[in-house]
């Protein structure tokens, strides 16, 4: 036999080994789970705090729902009966994600998520964080003017933009972040919260145009995975709620360097030298940040599952069945399934390697 040939077929014996001893989740338990390692894993990176936020994902039992992270708990706290399920059309609630929860409370901005949900198709985006991140909030005081501009034509007078500074924020494209103000359509508005249709459906416009995709972040009129709301934080989206909470991380990382590099441009006038369009990515290498930052987070979940389980329980079934003990129980295990997942992927890049 072929060597690679080989080295592949141990490598996948031995993650159905493995996988016979991990416990089976069922879809929307999956969902619910990278629901709740997510909003755990950015409140634990410093993006998310006791301020207003929340992540979802559309549902993987009906393309007519989405789950999202509600409750009255802060983002370090959020459990499974945290998670909510409702509808795109109209952001009303239908139910706890999971069986045997009363329907958490609806987060005021539900409608940042349904009317983006609305505007594209999941192959685009299916999870989005929204989060009052400190860090991203001096760019949104600023409007956007420089939208034209892209790394290779920045002046001093376009440092109100918002950059890709590293490789892991450049998915945001070579133009400065785009930001959303409610009193752009409301100059009376006595809230900045998007708590209703019509500025949700004008938040989800700044994205770019519906028929925008993914690799079309180049550009000038293309697609934004990120947007800065004035006076409020930011909107990420995303195809998976690692890769949204990857960004999110990322882009507060952003933040920090070109903070630092303004204040030394300040001194001699010079431009920083932001990610150029050739070195741009609509995707992200994110399951190396991802299991590390589960394995951060795991003893505090594991700690939580132990003094509340009840709150950890249930399928997540369409037919609204079995939960109990077993189904609390595999939901204490992220970092064994998130080992599973390095064996998936090792097989996948290996198969990949040993095909060229």
């Amino acid at each position: 036999m072929h060597l690679g040939c080989m080295i592949l077929f141990l490598f996948l014996a031995s993650f159905d080994v493995a996988s016979q001893s991990l416990p089976k989740l069922t879809p929307r338990q999956l969902a619910v789970n990278q629901l709740v390692n997510a909003s755990r894993i950015l409140a634990s990176q410093g993006v998310a705090d006791d301020c207003a936020g929340h992540i979802s994902i559309r549902d993987p039992l009906s393309s007519d729902t989405f789950l999202i992270t509600g409750g009255s708990r802060t983002p370090a706290q959020v459990t499974p009966a945290d998670v909510t399920v409702a509808r795109i059309n109209d952001s009303q609630v239908i139910s706890a994600a999971l069986e045997d929860h009363e329907p958490p409370i609806r987060p005021a901005e539900i409608f940042i998520h349904s009317s983006i949900y609305q505007r594209f198709p999941n192959s685009t985006v299916n999870s989005i964080a929204y989060y009052q991140a400190e860090q991203l909030l001096p760019w949104s005081l600023f409007s956007s003017d420089s939208a034209g501009i892209n790394t290779s034509l920045v002046t001093t007078d376009d440092l109100t933009g918002f950059f890709a500074t590293t490789s892991g924020a450049s998915f945001l494209g070579p133009h400065p972040a785009p930001v959303f103000s409610i009193f752009d359509d409301d100059p009376d508005a006595a809230t900045i919260a998007v708590d209703d249709v019509a500025k949700g459906f004008s938040l989800a416009t700044r994205f770019g145009p519906a028929d925008a995709t993914v690799a079309s972040v180049n550009e000038t009129d293309g697609f934004r995975p990120l947007v800065l709301m004035r006076n409020d934080g930011a909107t990420v989206v995303g195809t998976t709620v690692p890769e949204v909470t990857f960004r999110f991380v990322q882009a507060v990382k952003s933040a920090r360097i070109q903070h630092h590099a303004s204040m030394l441009s300040a001194q001699n006038g010079s431009v920083p030298r932001f990610v150029p369009a050739q070195a741009i990515k609509s995707s992200d290498e994110y399951l190396r940040s991802w299991l590390l930052w589960i394995s951060q987070v795991e003893n505090a979940m594991a700690a939580d599952v132990a003094r509340s389980p009840e709150l950890w329980a249930g399928s997540g079934n369409a037919a609204g069945t079995g939960a109990g003990s077993e189904n609390a129980a595999s939901m204490k295990g992220p970092l064994s399934k998130g080992l599973a997942l390095i064996v998936i992927c090792t097989t996948i890049s290996l198969a990949s390697l040993l095909s060229l």
